[in-house]
């Protein structure tokens, strides 16, 4: 089903979920990182945050940006799964309007009780649970229940969070690296399915009479891997520093290279919205690999974090949402140079911030400095880019879904 005609910039805005959550992803990576980085160099004592500013920092990319991702690729994508008209309008509004007093509470939450903050912060992930839940019920879509389940799982992380902040900190570290295996989970499963089927399409596309293979679709072998995976985040979430835990994670990463090899990525490097895909998921088996090793107390944990974070976790999202925002407005699929530049620099990103956690003093500075910087550039030209069509009629109304 597709949106309706719009009457005004704000019907257009609010005309279908990825719109405005889109928009306060890419918004949400440019001031989370600046006031990040403010912190970090001492130029914003950040008293308003009554949560340990590590901690912060991890909740806010975790359930603000990459949240808000979430939000827009699965309201976009649930009309196509049940056939309906997307959820737009004043339910959709309400919806960011939770969303950004979530990151205004976090921000402010010294000021406030912290059970409001609590209260206010949960409020996003329950809203989009029940606006999905209630398309999937209405549309008889009953393969896709499992997303409303992963959606409770998702705000169940977030409501963990914060009872650590009131019962003891380990609940809310615990609470974050499952929220981050939930993400690395999401990525295997749906990121797995929709990579490969998106790269086998252009071959046929763009090659009909080739003889070559195409990508191999998700069968046997990615349950399997996926079942690694599963295995390692569950032994990640309750013992991060453990043996077994080292080397389920290091053969989920092993694993997800070697699917990888499957897909045919040798064959798209001229496609930037596929070969983002696929980076994204040499990011996600590194990471994991880094993980393992840090399991393992060779490295620093901090590596594979952002390995994940921000080569798996933003490359993703960065490439869905361009797929989507052109694909979803009637627009050719055609990334632009600005965002090759885009999905390079969020891969530079990635090498540097990880590669900060490997050494120290004035090293470990220059890294992290130049990471976020690295970052804001790739997130200030994506808005640069996006803004303008995620706020803007498409070219054609007579089928604009």
């Amino acid at each position: 089903m597709f949106e309706k005609y719009p009457a005004s910039r704000w019907e257009t805005l609010l005309s279908n979920g990825f719109r405005p959550l889109f928009l306060c992803t890419g918004v949400a990576g440019v001031v989370l990182i600046t006031l990040w980085l403010a912190i970090l160099k001492g130029y914003w004592q950040a008293d308003s945050i009554a949560v340990p500013l590590a901690q912060w920092h991890a909740h806010e990319m975790l359930f603000g940006f990459v949240g808000s991702a979430i939000g827009g690729f699965l309201l976009a994508a649930v009309s196509k799964w049940t056939n309906r008209l997307p959820v737009s309008g004043t339910p959709l509004a309400l919806l960011v309007l939770c969303w950004i007093a979530g990151r205004v509470v976090m921000l402010s939450s010294a000021a406030l009780p912290y059970v409001l903050v609590a209260c206010i912060d949960l409020l996003y992930g329950l809203l989009l649970m029940s606006l999905i839940g209630r398309e999937v019920v209405m549309g008889g879509n009953k393969r896709n229940y499992k997303i409303v389940i992963m959606l409770g799982l998702f705000t169940l992380f977030n409501l963990l969070f914060h009872v650590g902040m009131k019962y003891g900190i380990e609940y809310s570290q615990m609470a974050l690296r499952g929220v981050v295996m939930q993400i690395c989970l999401m990525i295997a499963l749906i990121g797995g399915r929709i990579t490969p089927s998106f790269t086998r399409n252009y071959l046929i596309q763009k090659h009909p009479d080739s003889d070559k293979p195409l990508p191999t679709l998700f069968n046997r072998i990615d349950v399997a891997v996926s079942v690694v995976l599963l295995l390692a985040a569950l032994s990640w979430i309750i013992t991060p520093v453990n043996p077994i835990t080292g080397g389920l994670l290091c053969l989920a990463g092993i694993t997800q290279w070697i699917r990888i090899g499957r897909w045919q990525g040798v064959r798209i490097l001229s496609e930037p919205l596929l070969w983002i895909l696929h980076l994204s998921f040499l990011w996600l088996g590194g990471g994991l690999f880094l993980l393992g090793l840090s399991a393992f107390e060779l490295i620093n944990v901090s590596a594979g974090l952002h390995a994940i974070g921000i080569g798996a976790m933003a490359g993703m999202i960065l490439g869905v949402a361009s797929r989507a925002a052109l694909g979803h407005t009637q627009r050719a699929l055609i990334a632009g140079k600005m965002m090759i530049i885009v999905f390079v620099l969020i891969s530079i990103t990635a090498g540097l911030r990880s590669a900060a956690s490997l050494v120290e003093g004035v090293g470990y500075n220059h890294f992290i400095v130049s990471a976020a910087v690295v970052w804001l550039v790739a997130l200030t030209l994506f808005c640069i880019r996006y803004v303008p069509i995620l706020i803007s009629a498409a070219p054609s109304w007579k089928n604009p879904g």
